[in-house]
């Protein structure tokens, strides 16, 4: 209730981002909504507010790291107003709470991963609220590779380096296999880019200019960034550009390849606990259809889940996918990457530990 409640809140922030009292006798501060949900999830703590967070999307969540990274000392009569108006009751036991940047970094950094956190902050001091990868993500996936085929492989790899894994994945899908795999290429290797020729790109990309970026931002590892794009690529694609990798970037393979978990990984990859987890997250429709074309691309992925439900809903399931008739691939393929992304959330949560599998060169350590 409370997150659905958060991704009904606008997503825009104050440019100016300071809090202003009401009266001069140190009456209720005037907050923006932003900022009354950012005093939430704070007062929440950890435990509480991480569920929240993770159904908070992201153009939301950027809405709270502006909003918290803005805030000042708020007094406890302000937070109690604030907590009392958004959930009824205050439970947090602290006289005030302090925002700031480094205290929001310290915040998400008990929920996200630092990547994500990097691409959280960027825009927190852009003029005028949101940055140009934010933007970007807005704009539909065919408007953006059309634009980006006409670009040069390098400023497109930026592009993708910096909108979100499934955005960055769709557009892979859209773009010519030549031009996908010379930005493969080029993603391969760490992004060595100055902030003026950064400041260049998000001119040409749109007529505004983009305050320099964070020079703290981390750089995101080659091989994970890439091998969380190859999740949601066609498979046939997939293949492709992962024979691409392996013959002109072989230095990254390890990454690439510890970083993807597709439908046929399941069986090595998922504990068998995960799978009844899984299914009653998913749609129906979708966990039929991908099973269905499972027996074709990933026989052993749907032996081993129908292996770890009752025989009573096995035998039901098999009925009902007899009766489905045929769907496109890409359907397919799209329901397989849906309960996926099940699977991957259940383990970036915790409820599931994935199965670790050495590669080659981590078997030849250990006989060494």
């Amino acid at each position: 209730m409370a997150a659905d409640a958060l991704n009904r809140l606008p997503a825009a922030a104050p440019t100016g981002g300071q809090i202003v009292p009401a009266g001069a006798a140190g009456g209720p501060l005037k907050l923006t909504a932003p900022q009354k949900a950012a005093l939430v999830i704070a007062a929440l703590g950890p435990e509480a507010a991480g569920p929240i967070i993770e159904r908070i999307g992201d153009k939301h969540l950027r809405a709270f790291t502006r909003a918290f990274a803005h805030l000042e000392t708020v007094p406890r009569a302000s937070l109690k107003a604030v907590v009392e108006e958004f959930v009824g009751e205050l439970t947090h036991d602290e006289n005030e709470i302090k925002g700031g940047f480094e205290e929001t970094r310290e915040l998400l950094g008990q929920f996200k991963t630092a990547d994500e956190i990097v691409r959280l902050m960027d825009d927190v001091n852009v003029p005028g609220g949101d940055s140009i990868w934010v933007k970007l993500e807005r704009i539909s996936d065919d408007q953006l590779a059309e634009y980006l085929s006409k670009q040069r492989p390098q400023a497109i790899a930026v592009v993708l380096s910096k909108v979100n894994t499934e955005k960055a994945s769709n557009l892979l899908n859209l773009l010519d296999s030549k031009i996908a795999g010379e930005v493969i290429l080029r993603l391969s290797k760490p992004l060595q880019i100055n902030r003026e020729a950064l400041d260049v790109l998000t001119e040409t990309i749109e007529q505004e200019f983009l305050a320099p970026m964070r020079t703290s931002s981390k750089t995101r590892n080659p091989g994970e960034m890439i091998g969380a794009m190859m999740n949601n690529i066609m498979s046939e694609k997939r293949a492709e550009l992962l024979g691409l990798i392996e013959t002109s970037a072989p230095d990254i393979m390890r990454d690439v390849r510890k970083s993807m978990l597709t439908f046929q990984d399941i069986a090595a990859r998922v504990p068998p606990n995960a799978i009844t987890m899984a299914i009653k997250e998913v749609e129906v429709q979708d966990f039929l259809q991908a099973m269905k074309f499972g027996r074709q691309n990933a026989p052993s992925s749907v032996e081993f889940i129908f292996k770890n439900i009752s025989q009573r809903m096995a035998a039901q399931y098999e009925e009902q996918m007899e009766e489905l008739t045929n769907v496109p691939v890409k359907d397919a393929e799209a329901a397989q990457a849906a309960f996926m992304t099940v699977i991957r959330k259940l383990a970036s949560t915790g409820e599931i530990t994935l199965i670790e599998i050495a590669s080659e060169e981590d078997e030849e350590e250990e006989t060494a």
